[in-house]
């Protein structure tokens, strides 16, 4: 398991390249992208700058100098493989945080409160950009045409179902109940990509019918 640092004052320490470089190599891993053969001889100075930074943002979180070179040369290859395609890649915020959970845990990272991790969540692309769609569109990611305005807090169905369950799969992880509160807590983190818990609380009619439609 790797030792996770610190945050200076609570606040993220990830530079907003590191942040696109997570949502780069999350996409890739989403779409299944192959990083055998990639060139990344290929990739561009942007590109090189984003990895720069990813570096800084795993030195930050770790002081094991092979897990920060096998994660760097990783993200390198796939990233290189992703800008090989030929269509832009789409990502929504709820598989991000999926596959977060997926890479944070193959990283043998731990998610926790009061620290600063790569992969950062979505809500962190989505403070410094300013929505979804913009991260993407910096990321060079294709953008979803019907996607939510702006501070529009309108979601359906099938996105309360998957928000719960990437709740109670965080919950999991972190070994704590999946409470109302702790909800609460993992709703304000990311404000305006998933229902708030009093919006889930009447979607669903109580907070353990919630919790049953995630299974």
């Amino acid at each position: 398991m790797v030792a996770v640092n610190e945050v200076a004052n609570g606040k993220s320490h990830t530079s907003t390249p590191a942040v696109l470089g997570a949502l780069l190599y999350v996409a890739a891993k989403e779409r299944g992208v192959v990083s055998a053969g990639a060139d990344a001889s290929s990739l561009s100075a942007d590109d090189r700058e984003i990895l720069a930074e990813v570096d800084v943002a795993l030195r930050h979180q770790s002081s094991d100098e092979v897990f920060i070179e096998s994660t760097l040369a990783e993200v390198t290859l796939m990233i290189a493989a992703l800008r090989g395609l030929s269509e832009p890649v789409p990502l929504a915020a709820a598989r991000y945080e999926a596959r977060r959970s997926e890479v944070l845990s193959g990283l043998g990272v731990t998610s926790s409160r009061g620290t600063s991790i790569w992969p950062p969540t979505s809500q962190t692309a989505v403070q410094r950009f300013g929505s979804w769609n913009e991260a993407l569109k910096a990321a060079g990611l294709a953008t979803s045409s019907t996607g939510r305005a702006k501070g529009q807090l309108r979601f359906d169905a099938a996105a309360y179902d998957r928000t719960l369950g990437v709740f109670v799969a965080d919950c999991e992880k972190r070994g704590v109940p999946a409470t109302y509160k702790e909800y609460s807590a993992f709703a304000a983190e990311r404000k305006g990509e998933v229902p708030s818990a009093a919006a889930v609380r009447k979607f669903y009619g109580s907070w353990n019918k919630a919790l049953a439609s995630a299974g």
